[in-house]
């Protein structure tokens, strides 16, 4: 019997400069992850800061979350999409102003 482990990517995920201070000021921060979901997991176990910043109190995340994996916009349909190594997911917090 032979066992077969997989390992998960790591993909570069780039924070939006509003939320720098939930990642100790790191504008790229690798995590583990084969999709943007599982991306986002573990960007908010590792900074747990960046959950209130993401996730509404249901536990879904924020419309003004903007998700673009190698620069293409994503929606929410596309959260458990696989990544490829060497993918970048960015995260932008969308504001404006009025």
């Amino acid at each position: 019997n032979r066992i077969i482990t997989r390992t998960q990517m790591s993909v570069k995920v780039k924070i939006s400069s509003l939320m720098l201070k939930t990642t100790d000021g790191q504008e790229i921060v690798e995590v583990a992850g084969d999709t943007p979901l599982e991306c986002l997991d573990n960007l908010k176990s590792r900074f747990p800061k960046t959950k209130k910043w993401l996730y509404d109190r249901k536990g879904e995340l924020r419309p003004q979350i903007w998700l673009f994996v190698n620069g293409e916009k994503i929606l929410k349909d596309d959260l458990t999409r696989p990544l490829r190594n060497d993918d970048e997911l960015a995260v932008v917090l969308a504001i404006s102003g009025g």
